[in-house]
């Protein structure tokens, strides 16, 4: 019966840790180019847990009316090796 419980509170603990982390995301929208609604499209670049993420969205393309999205994470090039681009400097100014 103590095993059971154990696995138990181990089981919620888990589940407590992965659901708080997926809450605790931050997404901020740094720049967008183009416009929402039936037919249009959008390009964004946002910031996704302080790294760069490209965005774009299309809408009513094609025989269906559903919104089509990608994307994609941006990567930079520092002393020879790629990264991802961070949103943020080392120092805290915005790139």
């Amino acid at each position: 019966m103590l095993k059971r419980r154990v696995v138990q509170v181990v089981l919620v603990g888990v589940f407590l840790c992965c659901a708080s982390s997926a809450l605790a995301s931050e997404v901020k929208e740094l720049a967008m180019k183009g416009r929402l609604g039936d037919g249009a499209f959008a390009d964004r670049v946002l910031c996704v847990d302080g790294l760069k993420v490209f965005q774009t969205i299309a809408f009513g393309y094609g025989s269906g009316t559903g919104a089509a999205v990608s994307n994609i994470q941006l990567y930079e090039e520092k002393n020879g090796k790629v990264v991802p681009v961070r949103c943020y400097s080392e120092n805290g100014a915005k790139k």
